[in-house]
């Protein structure tokens, strides 16, 4: 994985750096709760990936950051094919690569899923938006939880007939605030159906715009006030 994705760099140990929260037990393959926060505030964040070794994709997200990242806290929803080590590495402005995991145990099949839904009421509902939002009055911090629905389509999923479905996964997320980008990521099938995001950003009132495009070409856009 390193000379895949990282030939001829030091990937060190980032324990100080990354703090992973997940189960050690996972009930449910396919829907893993997980949160990533990097907590030094004296490194600036260019990018954070995200792996899990034993998924027929390791890679399952890319998240790229504002230039004056130096904290930042997600909380989402992965799938597990099997028992797994889950990765997190994060990259400093400076090309300092830092690296913390987890092991995580489950019965397995996260990424095979169950039996698929009707296309055309998937296909129908594909890309409607739940947002929330609260806000810390002393500290000016808001918790905004962003919830798409989405089959997250593997292409590891058996239909009926035997055959293997087409993949059909959200690949790019974007998020701004008056034109001021917050947050983009390139996703993988690696997370859940019906992709969950909470975090935390600094910001005054104002309008966040939220673009979701698919491995189809298919743009899911929506627009919330923040208040």
């Amino acid at each position: 994985m390193q000379s895949a994705f990282f030939a001829n760099r030091v990937v060190e140990e980032g324990v100080n750096q990354i703090i992973i929260t997940a189960p050690v037990q996972a009930e449910d393959a396919a829907l893993v709760p997980v949160t990533f926060e990097l907590v030094d505030d004296n490194l600036q964040y260019k990018w954070m990936y995200v792996f899990i070794d034993a998924n027929p994709i390791p890679l399952t997200a890319t998240l790229h950051f504002p230039s004056n990242t130096h904290h930042f806290k997600l909380s989402t929803r992965v799938r597990l094919e099997s028992n797994s080590i889950l990765r997190v590495i994060a990259e400093t402005r400076s090309g300092q690569l830092l690296m913390a995991s987890v092991a995580i145990k489950t019965a397995g099949g996260g990424c095979g899923g169950g039996g698929l839904s009707d296309e055309s009421a998937l296909r129908a509902s594909a890309g409607k938006m739940k947002f929330k939002q609260t806000a810390d009055a002393m500290t000016g911090i808001k918790t905004v939880a962003l919830n798409i629905k989405h089959p997250m389509r593997t292409g590891f999923e058996r239909t009926a007939m035997g055959y293997y479905a087409k993949a059909w996964f959200i690949n790019r997320l974007d998020l701004s605030v008056d034109n001021k980008p917050i947050l983009n990521a390139d996703l993988g099938p690696g997370i859940s159906a019906d992709p969950y995001f909470q975090f935390d950003f600094t910001t005054e009132t104002g309008y966040i715009n939220i673009e979701a495009k698919d491995n189809e070409g298919k743009l899911y856009q929506q627009t919330f006030a923040l208040n």
